[in-house]
């Protein structure tokens, strides 16, 4: 246990805080304590340094959001939406009609409209 100015830091309570994303000046604001002490810390209980310690247990709770996500994707139809448009993007596009599109651009960019080379070089002119 680390006891800080405002409260002690149990392993417990700090791979919670990890695991929610904490970064280690919130941590340290937590628990009152300054960055040495915490590292020093860290290194007794874990026997390894905090940035390593902090990247291994921030995976924790990159899994359990993961998971509640999942939870949500069961129980909602908009979810299931928002996350197939999120992870498969290609899945819901015509590659042909942007093909089409595309040609369709660079057609009208090489045959302006007529007039159009009238207004911007008017005869006369140079």
């Amino acid at each position: 246990m680390l006891s800080g100015l405002r409260r002690e830091l149990t392993r417990e309570t700090f791979e919670e805080l990890v695991a929610l994303q904490c970064e280690p000046v919130e941590i340290m604001g937590y628990a009152g304590v300054a960055e040495e002490e915490l590292a020093g810390w860290c290194a007794d209980v874990y026997g390894r340094p905090l940035a390593e310690m902090m990247e291994m247990i921030r995976q924790d709770g990159l899994i359990a959001i993961r998971r509640a996500s999942f939870e949500q994707l069961k129980k909602s139809a908009t979810v299931i939406s928002q996350q197939y448009n999120r992870f498969l993007p290609a899945a819901r596009t015509d590659e042909r009609a942007g093909a089409e599109a595309a040609i369709r651009a660079l057609t009208a960019a090489a045959a302006p409209p007529e007039g159009e080379m009238e207004e911007l070089f008017p005869a006369g002119e140079g």
